[in-house]
């Protein structure tokens, strides 16, 4: 669970008062609460000034003075004004997009103690509803960036995994191959010619792969998506459609979907699971990218949502 207090520590970039401008429909909002408090006022120098006011606790009294008046629906538009104003914080800050997205599927609570609406209050019987909107914004966001990596594949793309590249790497990036040629890209499970497998996994590799993967050897004019790695190792940026990938970010490539998951292949099959119909084949190849990157289910990163889907492969190994 995540849980955050206006904008200080590790997760205040959360915060509606955290210092991440935006534009919306040509207007430049200091943060969310600027954008959210100025939305309830069709007036338009109430607006102003909670536009330009200096810091997102002016724009909130401006907005919480009841001598103004506010537009005559704003409570039941409410939440869907303070949805926006979170997706486009998101969408134009990149930093703290790939924070969000990190953040997996976990639990996310606002714990303003005397707000029992946006927050938890108190004694935690709030209801929270920053936290459900933050949820609801990374999943929207998540599917964004998924679909974002898609198109840019356009007609033809070429899938490779890391330097390097062990049974996680080789198999996820078969996966994602056979995935995206289900949808009409013509897709290219490949390795570069530089390549040298991982001694450690060269047997599972061997055993269970069924096609060898395509040499690419010139680069030029080719599209790539990157496999379990976020790495460009050589391949110019504007040639990088985007990346999924189960490590760190290294900011080299936009369009990235980095989440902390036991393999590459376990978050292929979650982000996939319920639009692709995974053949026994797969799912076994799923499986064995788990138990090769988790020490046979004997790492500490195997998390219990992570067993949770591995158990759902229902594998016979």
């Amino acid at each position: 669970m995540i849980r955050f207090y206006k904008e200080f520590g590790e997760y205040g970039y959360l915060a509606n008062y955290s210092n991440h401008g935006f534009y919306k429909n040509g207007v430049y909002y200091k943060t969310v609460e600027h954008y959210y408090q100025s939305e309830k006022f069709d007036d338009e120098i109430i607006k102003k000034r909670i536009i330009e006011a200096e810091t997102p606790k002016e724009a909130s009294n401006i907005g919480r003075d009841r001598n103004n008046i506010r537009k005559d629906n704003f409570k039941n538009i409410k939440n869907q004004v303070m949805l926006e104003g979170i997706l486009e914080k998101f969408r134009q800050n990149k930093d703290i997009l790939y924070k969000l997205i990190e953040t997996r599927d976990k639990y996310i609570e606002e714990e303003t103690i005397d707000e029992y609406y946006w927050g938890v209050g108190k004694d935690h019987t709030g209801l929270n509803t920053i936290g459900k909107l933050l949820m609801e914004a990374r999943s929207i966001l998540k599917k964004e960036i998924l679909d974002t990596i898609i198109n840019n594949c356009g007609d033809e793309v070429y899938v490779i995994g890391h330097n390097n590249p062990d049974a996680d790497s080789i198999f996820s990036s078969l996966l994602i191959t056979n995935i995206l040629k289900s949808i009409g890209v013509k897709a290219h499970f490949s390795v570069l010619d530089s390549y040298i497998y991982s001694s450690n996994d060269s047997k599972l590799i061997n055993d269970h792969l069924s096609i060898k993967p395509e040499v690419v050897a010139d680069i030029t004019n080719k599209k790539f998506l990157l496999v379990d790695h976020n790495t460009l190792d050589g391949i110019p940026s504007n040639q990088v459609v985007g990346s999924i990938d189960h490590h760190m970010i290294s900011n080299q490539v936009d369009n990235i979907l980095e989440m902390e998951y036991a393999s590459t292949g376990l978050l292929i099959y979650d982000l996939f699971k319920d639009k692709y119909e995974f053949s026994s084949e797969e799912k076994l190849l799923i499986g064995l990218t788990v138990l090769a990157d988790t020490e046979y289910l004997c790492s500490s990163r195997f998390s219990d949502s992570d067993k949770i889907l591995y158990d759902s492969l229902n594998l016979d190994i």
